[in-house]
């Protein structure tokens, strides 16, 4: 164990690393009856060093990287030296990276920070609430000054009001201090000294190593509870299966009692909820009332009616658990969970730049497809399709559809881009992901990328970018349109149920319980249609509708539609009183949004590919969210659902 820091060497040590020296006199406290120390373990401080030594190695990146931000964010010196009351009322320097501005020290004196104050640099509040400032105080743990757990490190400023002020004070400094404690789990920064006290006590009577390891986990469970935040995990979640090839997404379901069941379904509906109930007060639950509530409580409960009624019920009922978890419940965390304009602006950024990436990979796959013969196993295993690019997703219109929902979002990135280095850099992604929905020739996606790229941009740029842009599209868009329908006939049949038209015939033909309810949500994998081809040609020529209509019978296709349909005329009232121009712009992304997914319906199931639907709900979850969280009649959407206390 190393010697405390002395009077004299701390002002050395501070002008040997050029670092600020604090506003407080440095002198040694007065002569106190000190309480016995607690004994010490060798064990103790040798784990300590290892774990620390361990730690400052591993972590060695993160801390020239913080390191670097510091330097470049703010003059100053790198680490902030202060003197700390430690084991015995003996004073060390304890090190942080400085997130304070250079002098701040003197002007907030002998006080604690407030929750106004604002000395922080442009980056020291993230180092603040991530704890990253505090990775330093490792080298204290190492030089045995400080420990892992203890009562936290006092200034000496503080040190004889606290003594003369509060009983038994000096119980606290028997220990070392530590760089976290009881106090700072089950308290917190702004608690009072007394409170503070009455836990270092509990902690120094009960002290173990067992205890130690406790309070850092439940530290570390904190800090990780501040850095994964909702759209932290979603965004994890939405890049994990828009790169996950499309073959190994089948391979993914297991048989459970008798139906197949997905795990990535249920990591996607725990993670949802865990965001939900983790923001919540401990003694209720609240929901927002939406304009989307009633209708998806409609559509639930005549998909459980439909599983009850079908031929396979087990399957059924999980299909209709399938829209709740992939779709419902990630709509419904985004709008209860944190939500603020900065989260918004985070949110709609990620969207785009996963769009734009996903984009470029599809323009690589192309350029990789060139070179692969046409019966090779690579091409048939990865789906590259010459002169096409479908990317992982599976399809062109798969990729298709994902980029329309996107595209509005690089729009809006590029509509609210302020200098000229972001706005080029937003105008070469737009470009990019306009290339990417061309290259993937599908009519549809084409057609609707040339109605919502030059609706936008003329509403939120100039009529000079919007007819620019329709110039441009509208030939590839007409182009695509006569090379698929070469006899230039369309029919009822054609636009509600796209290439399945026999099975769309075969409808009139259905019972009358199956054409209300369907056969059973997600079932027509495992129950053919009466009077319609074989199960695998639906399966493989089935849009949004047609799959709709056979599971979910009239009903539940058009309590679908009214969900999409309410979702549409709710953000176009809003936006119409939206004075943030920002929030309005990404009113118009998210409405521009739901309606590709509304044109992809009629030419593929979208519900069935687990990117696009963790894409759209989440986007929709953002816009529901910002009528209802930051629009102006917050009146409107008070609680609708408490459980538990007031």
């Amino acid at each position: 164990m190393s010697r405390p820091v002395t009077l004299r060497a701390v002002p050395n040590t501070a002008a040997s690393l050029e670092l600020p020296r604090e506003a407080e006199p440095l002198s040694q406290p007065p002569a106190r009856p000190i309480p016995p120390a607690a004994s010490e373990s060798k064990v103790r401080y040798a784990i300590q060093a290892l774990l620390s030594l361990t730690a400052l190695l591993l972590l060695s990146p993160v801390l020239l990287l913080v390191g670097l931000a510091v330097k470049l964010s703010s003059p100053g010196p790198l680490f902030y030296c202060g003197v700390r009351v430690g084991k015995n009322q003996q004073l060390y320097t304890m090190y942080k990276f400085r997130t304070l501005r250079e002098g701040s020290e003197r002007q907030i004196g002998g006080r604690l920070l407030s929750a106004q104050d604002d000395f922080y640099t442009s980056i020291g509040k993230f180092l603040k609430r991530s704890k990253l400032d505090e990775v330093p105080q490792l080298i204290n743990v190492l030089r045995g000054e400080m420990n892992f757990a203890g009562p936290r490190p006092l200034r000496p400023v503080f040190l004889e009001r606290y003594l003369d002020e509060i009983n038994k004070y000096a119980d606290r400094f028997r220990v070392a201090p530590g760089m976290t404690g009881l106090a700072q789990v089950r308290g917190g920064y702004f608690t009072s000294p007394q409170n503070k006290l009455r836990y270092d006590r509990l902690y120094i009577e009960h002290r173990t190593l067992f205890l130690d390891a406790q309070l850092v986990g439940l530290t570390a469970l904190k800090v990780l509870n501040r850095w994964i935040t909702l759209g932290a995990f979603l965004l994890v979640l939405l890049l994990f299966v828009s790169f996950i090839p499309s073959g190994m997404m089948a391979d993914l379901y297991i048989q459970m009692f008798g139906a197949k069941v997905n795990p990535l379904h249920g990591v996607i509906a725990f993670g949802a909820l865990w965001m939900i109930l983790r923001h919540a007060p401990r003694d209720r639950i609240s929901l927002y009332r939406t304009p989307l509530n009633l209708p998806i409580a409609a559509f639930l409960l005549l998909s459980l009616a439909s599983a009850f009624l079908s031929d396979s019920p087990v399957q059924a009922i999980r299909g209709a658990t399938y829209y709740l978890i992939t779709g419902f419940i990630v709509m419904l965390a985004v709008i209860n969970g944190t939500f603020t304009r900065r989260f918004v602006r985070s949110a709609i950024g990620a969207v785009a730049l996963i769009s734009v990436a996903i984009s470029a990979m599809g323009l690589l796959e192309l350029l990789v497809s060139d070179y692969i013969a046409a019966d090779s196993p690579l091409r048939a295993e990865y789906g590259l399709v010459p002169g096409a690019i479908s990317s992982t997703l599976g399809s062109p219109i798969a990729l298709a559809t994902y980029l329309l929902l996107g595209v509005p979002c690089v729009l809006c990135c590029l509509s609210r881009a302020h200098t000229r280095e972001i706005r080029d850099f937003w105008v070469a992604s737009t470009t990019i992901c306009l290339v990417g929905i061309l290259l993937t020739r599908h009519p549809a996606g084409l057609i609707t990328l040339s109605l919502i790229a030059s609706a936008y941009l003329w509403r939120h740029l100039s009529v000079r970018w919007a007819f620019a842009t329709l110039v441009v599209l509208a030939p590839f868009a007409y182009l695509s349109v006569v090379t698929a329908l070469p006899q230039g006939s369309i029919t009822w049949e054609s636009i509600l149920c796209g290439q399945a038209t026999e099975a769309c015939r075969a409808l009139v033909e259905l019972p009358t319980r199956e054409l209300l309810l369907g056969l059973g949500p997600r079932t027509l994998g495992e129950l053919v249609p009466p009077g319609s081809p074989a199960t695998d040609a639906v399966l493989l020529q089935a849009n949004g509708n047609l799959r709709l209509l056979l599971e979910n019978g009239i009903l539940g296709w058009g309590a679908m539609l009214w969900i999409l349909g309410a979702a549409v005329v709710s953000l176009y009232r809003t936006q119409k009183t939206m004075p943030d121009p920002g929030l309005r712009a990404t009113l118009w992304a998210v409405l521009f949004s739901v309606l590709g997914f509304l044109v992809a319906m009629q030419s593929f199931d979208p519900f069935d590919n687990i990117a696009i639907q963790l894409l759209f709900w989440g986007l929709l979850g953002i816009g529901i969210g910002t009528e209802v969280r930051l629009g102006e009649r917050p009146s409107d959407y008070r609680i609708a659902l408490k459980l538990g206390q007031d």
